[in-house]
Parts: structure tokens; C-alpha cells; sequence
């Protein structure tokens, strides 16, 4: 197989499909088998999807966790039952009373840390049954508030009842859920009108493509300038590298003994994630350490300091 085909494409979502739709889109346009996108957009939103092709869908784990930014669109005055503009409004208030500088201070007491409750129409499931199907089917469930963070949430304007920010947050950060909780504290009842999804790690919108440029790209043999190699996306994890020697047994599933080691971070501790790497930088597997750098120094040459996550070779 084209080793093109095993990378990652920073794809556009366009206002309107699922993000189920655009994977088995893209795996249509680039004619591959296997395909997984990285943090799900509802179909009202647009911007960045990020989606893994053949062997790249196996670090999908390990992209799903990183932050995501945002540019919103608030709209004051409807609380609706989804908690953006798809639902039926659920509580109406007259929002004319409301400052620019009253929306700011709820914007900074929403940064940090925050307990979030995910909305019935969402992807979460509850015994293996997504949310929304039981929504839609009239049927609300109690949802325990799960802890957010929202890293910084910078006021844009203010236009009537319609306020635009924009939001760098935590991987399963709703920010539907965000302008919903906004409108309660104001006391008018507000809801999502608009949400662009413009940075996912190192994919940015600069950098995407749409499908119809994806389309293009594989007609004309271009593709390779507009997909992202493994090695590039998981640039963010501190970096291991191992004797060319050690390569085959780790390919066959042995973790990586002290001795096979030919460089690794000054600093690190029990639990964090990393990626091993060759002479030539080709990423070969990602690995979990089990200690700290003290402890890794006081090992013998044949123990074993970090155990395997995923083979990627």
C-alpha cells in the first residue's frame, strides 16, 4: 500500500454533515478501507476533523485527548433542549438589558476548571446507547457533571443578542453546554448559534483541506503536500530513541530494556506518554513511562522502564 495512504488528513468539515458522513467521504475520495476521524463535530459545526487513515487510526487514542480551540457564537435570549440553534426553545427572556462587560465577567468565571453536566443530545453514551437517540425518543437521563477545562475563553464582540468568543478547552468540552450555562448566570437563557472547530494540536485551518481540495489532490498526485505524516502529529510526545538493533524485537511486541535506549528526555515521570523513535526519526511505538527519571537511574541495563501502549511499525 502507498505509505501516503497510512497518514493523517487535516480535514475541513463543512456546515451540515455528520462527522461519520466526512470519514466514509474520505475514504470514498482516497479509496482506503479504514478510517477514523479525532473528536466528533455535530453536524451544525464546522472547522477541523482530523482523520486517520489505514495504520495511522493507530494513534487516534493517543490524539483524542489533546485541547481544543474554538471560535463561538453565542446567541442570548432562547435556552432551547439541544442548547444550540437545532432545538426547540425550552425558556425565553427579554436579553436587551444585558452589557458587553456583564457577558465578559461570566466569561472569566467559566475560565479554569469547571463541572460541566453533557447535554442529553450528545454522543455519551449510557449502557452503550448514545444520549441524543434516547432524546429523541423523549427519554432524559441523569448525566454526572464531569470536570472541563477551559484554558482561555476570549470575549470577540457583542452584537445585539449575538456574542462571538473564542475558546481553548479540554478534550469532551461542550461548548454548547458552555453558552447554556452562560444564559442561566445572565438570567435570559442563551444558546449556540455558530461553532468553528480551528486548531486541533497541530492541525489548524491554515492547513486543512476540504473535500473537494482532498479530491483534487489525489487526482493530480499532490496528496503527499496536504496530508500529515505520523511523525509529524505526534511531534508533541517527548521523544525515545532505541539502537537500530532493538527494532525488530520491538516490532514483535518486546518493550524497549535500558540498554537499548540511545537517548531519552533529562526529565520525565511515572505515567507519561512518549514516542520511540529510530536514527532516521521514523516514529516506531509509543510507550507509557512505569518510573521517573531518578528511579530510571538507578536501574539495571536489563530492566524494563517503559512498556508498550502501540506498535506503530
Amino acid at each position: 500500500m502507498n505509505c501516503t495512504l497510512n497518514q493523517v488528513v487535516n480535514l475541513y468539515k463543512p456546515l451540515g454533515p455528520t462527522s461519520f458522513f466526512m470519514v466514509n467521504a474520505v475514504k470514498k475520495i482516497l479509496g482506503v478501507k479504514k478510517a477514523g476521524h479525532i473528536g466528533t463535530l455535530d453536524p451544525m459545526a464546522e472547522g477541523i476533523l482530523p482523520i486517520c487513515l489505514n495504520q495511522s487510526t493507530r494513534i487516534i487514542q493517543f490524539l483524542s485527548p489533546l485541547s481544543k480551540h474554538y471560535r463561538c457564537t453565542m446567541t442570548l435570549g432562547a435556552a432551547t433542549d439541544t442548547q444550540d440553534s437545532t432545538g426547540k426553545a425550552i425558556f425565553e427572556a427579554d436579553p436587551s438589558g444585558i452589557t458587553e462587560n456583564q457577558v465578559k465577567e461570566q466569561l472569566i468565571h467559566f475560565t479554569g476548571e469547571q463541572k460541566q453536566v453533557p447535554p442529553m443530545y450528545s454522543a455519551k453514551k449510557n449502557n452503550g446507547i448514545p444520549l441524543y437517540k434516547l432524546a429523541r425518543n423523549g427519554i432524559t437521563i441523569e448525566r454526572k457533571a464531569v470536570s472541563v477545562h477551559f484554558y482561555s475563553i476570549d470575549f470577540i464582540s457583542m452584537d445585539g443578542n449575538k456574542i462571538e468568543f473564542e475558546a481553548h478547552c479540554s478534550a469532551g468540552t461542550y461548548l454548547r453546554t458552555l453558552c447554556h450555562d452562560i444564559g442561566e448566570k445572565l438570567g435570559c437563557g442563551a444558546h449556540m448559534s455558530r461553532l468553528i472547530r480551528t486548531q486541533v494540536g497541530v492541525f489548524d485551518q491554515k492547513s486543512s483541506v476540504n473535500p473537494e481540495a482532498l479530491e483534487t489532490a489525489h487526482a493530480n498526485g499532490t496528496l503527499s503536500e496536504v496530508l500529515f505524516s505520523v511523525e509529524r502529529v505526534l511531534k508533541f510526545l517527548p521523544e525515545i530513541r532505541i539502537n537500530d538493533d532493538f527494532i525488530k524485537p520491538l516490532s514483535n511486541g518486546s518493550a524497549p530494556p535500558k540498554f537499548s535506549l540511545k537517548a531519552f528526555p533529562g526529565e520525565f515521570e511515572s505515567g507519561m506518554t512518549m514516542r520511540v523513535c529510530n536514527g532516521s526519526d521514523k516514529v516506531l511505538a509509543v510507550v507509557e513511562s512505569l518510573v521517573d527519571q531518578d528511579k530510571f537511574a538507578q536501574m539495571n541495563r536489563e530492566d524494563i522502564a517503559f512498556k508498550l501502549k502501540r506498535v506503530l511499525i
